[in-house]
């Protein structure tokens, strides 16, 4: 479980700083599926994804694993294809908020085949998974870049951390 743990915390470190303490308990509580999964998701009108407010806080975390375990197989599939150090590249690029390139367009550049066919899909579930949670489109992007960048610096714990999400 230690080894969860580290990948929970370096996921929260990744996608937002404040989540990191409850990092364990929310894995913890998605992987034991159920109702403690189901809890994790609950939203008010009021609710605010990754924020503080005067509604309650929605965690990303769980939303983050929602799109990971979604998107696993991809995940996998550029980490086995050996274009991984060229993959961590263009994800710096995108990245890089300074830079006159949208990601939209740095992404239209990649390759057309895989592993970036799988890159983009990978991308477009972990977004998604954020937007649902409500974030706004770019700072969805941003920190799904920055999730992806985590996955790709270890990749055989990435691997062992997608088993147990399976």
């Amino acid at each position: 479980m230690d080894e969860l743990n580290q990948w929970a915390t370096d996921l929260a470190a990744a996608a937002d700083p404040s989540e990191i303490d409850l990092a364990p308990d929310l894995v913890e509580a998605y992987l034991e599926g159920g109702e403690a999964r189901a809890e994790l998701f609950k939203q008010t009108d009021t609710s605010i994804a990754g924020g503080f407010g005067p509604g309650s806080v929605i965690a990303l975390l769980p939303w983050i694993l929602n799109g990971i375990a979604a998107a696993a197989k991809s995940i996998l599939m550029i980490l086995s294809s050996g274009e991984t150090s060229n993959i961590v590249g263009l994800i710096k690029d995108l990245m890089d908020i300074g830079k006159e390139v949208s990601p939209q367009k740095t992404l239209e550049a990649a390759p057309q085949t895989d592993p970036y066919l799988a890159l983009k899909r990978v991308i477009d579930t972990i977004g998604a998974e954020l937007r649902t949670a409500g974030l706004e489109a770019n700072e969805a992007d941003l920190i799904t870049f920055r999730v992806l960048n985590a996955l790709l610096e270890d990749p055989q714990g990435t691997a062992t951390f997608i088993e147990h999400l399976e």
